[in-house]
């Protein structure tokens, strides 16, 4: 036995120095291959040589061991190096004409005009490139212009205005910001137009003495009382003292009026209808306020014979389906000159605001797209978890073997 294991050992003697020959011998061969890889491919990647050697094993197998040289021979000039000392000269900077370029191509991306997003060049384009603008005076003038096409009272307070809702739906509604804004502006409005209705009503009663006299018959006038006594007791109120009418002409229209009252109600709606469709298109159109009627209308007797109650609902009906107050309304030059501008004033201001909403529209369409494309990339993202999740053992393995057979082989050579 003690023979059998001496043979043994002499053998692996044998074969380690072998291999030993072998190794030094492929050590002197080395440079030479390195130096035809040099040659042949400069600008290639160098890769460590790896050498290894194998004992025996021992009768049991537990003598098994492993010698391995690693070498690494780098060119201290190669591509990696040269890449590593850019990237350590700095960041890469961009300067005002690279960021132009950037804004230039993300405007035309969305299909914005050169001025809508800043290219500091707006002084050069025509006015309407960035969109018209809208000043806050615009905005108020604007919301104005729709209490006047909505025929509001400003009589009326502004809570009752809001509960009604009429005009919360008009897009100009949402030109001032808040409801402080709109109330303020309101408030502002009211006062002018009562001003000016004032002051027109004031201006018509000193052409025509009748207006206020057929008011205060309205508002006094009694079947209970007879003309000698209605002269009695208000002889002294101004309408009875005025000396452009006469004592004659007071109690005519007195006595008709108190005649008027005793026709059923019926009657009367008919009289005022009729009175109404009377009038010219100049005189009464859809522009005509409650509170700034045509002479015309106010006295005649058919107007002040119906309650106010009735009256009034009855002439804003008419008024609503009444046709737009002509061009030719017997302006003068200067107030014909006043118009047009105003005209143009609120065109332009129209203008802006159909701009301004276009934009707002465009704006919410991009959100949209953005949402409905973040949704879709979360849902894939779920389905591909649930996918992942779904894989058993077996799929797994699958893509361990997949996974394996994809990886590079080391480099270098085992011996």
């Amino acid at each position: 036995m003690k023979c059998v294991i001496e043979y043994d050992r002499l053998e692996r003697e044998k074969r380690e120095h072998e291999e030993r020959q072998e190794a030094s011998a492929s050590e002197e061969q080395a440079p030479e291959k390195s130096d035809v890889h040099a040659a042949t491919a400069p600008t290639a990647e160098p890769r460590p040589t790896i050498r290894a050697s194998k004992g025996n094993r021992h009768e049991d197998e537990s003598d098994e061991y492993e010698e391995v040289e690693v070498t690494d021979d780098e060119d201290d000039d190669g591509p990696l190096k040269r890449q590593k000392v850019d990237m350590e000269d700095g960041p890469i900077e961009f300067d005002e004409e690279d960021m132009a370029y950037q804004l230039a191509a993300m405007g035309e991306d969305y299909g914005l005009d050169p001025g809508e997003y800043g290219d500091g060049q707006g002084e050069d384009w025509e006015e309407g490139a960035e969109g018209l603008p809208l000043t806050e005076e615009d905005s108020k003038a604007l919301f104005n212009d729709m209490l006047n096409d909505f025929h509001i009272d400003p009589y009326t307070p502004w809570e009752k205005i809001i509960e009604d809702g009429s005009i919360i739906e008009d897009e100009r509604y949402t030109c001032l910001p808040n409801m402080k804004s709109r109330k303020e502006a309101w408030c502002e409005w009211s006062r002018k137009r009562i001003q000016h209705l004032k002051e027109q009503r004031e201006k018509e009663e000193k052409k025509d003495p009748k207006i206020p006299y057929f008011a205060f018959l309205q508002k006094q006038a009694t079947p209970k009382l007879y003309w000698p006594e209605f002269r009695r007791k208000y002889k002294k109120e101004p309408e009875m003292r005025d000396t452009k009418l006469s004592d004659k002409d007071r109690e005519k229209w007195y006595r008709d009026y108190i005649n008027r009252l005793k026709l059923p109600e019926s009657s009367l709606k008919s009289d005022l209808t009729a009175l109404l469709k009377s009038l010219s298109l100049r005189e009464i159109n859809r522009s005509t306020s409650l509170k700034a009627l045509p002479p015309t209308l106010l006295t005649d007797m058919r107007y002040i014979s119906l309650r106010a109650q009735v009256r009034d609902p009855l002439i804003e009906a008419f008024i609503a389906i009444s046709p737009p107050a002509p061009e030719d309304s017997g302006f003068t030059a200067k107030e014909e000159v006043e118009l047009m501008k105003q005209r143009k004033d609120r065109e332009r201001r129209e203008k802006a605001l159909a701009e301004r909403e276009r934009m707002v529209e465009d704006e919410k369409r991009k959100q949209r797209g953005i949402l409905q494309h973040s949704k879709g990339m979360l849902r894939e993202g779920e389905e591909e978890i649930e996918r992942a999740m779904q894989v058993g053992k077996e799929g797994l393995l699958s893509h361990l073997e997949v996974a394996q057979k994809d990886e590079p082989p080391a480099s270098g050579s085992i011996e």
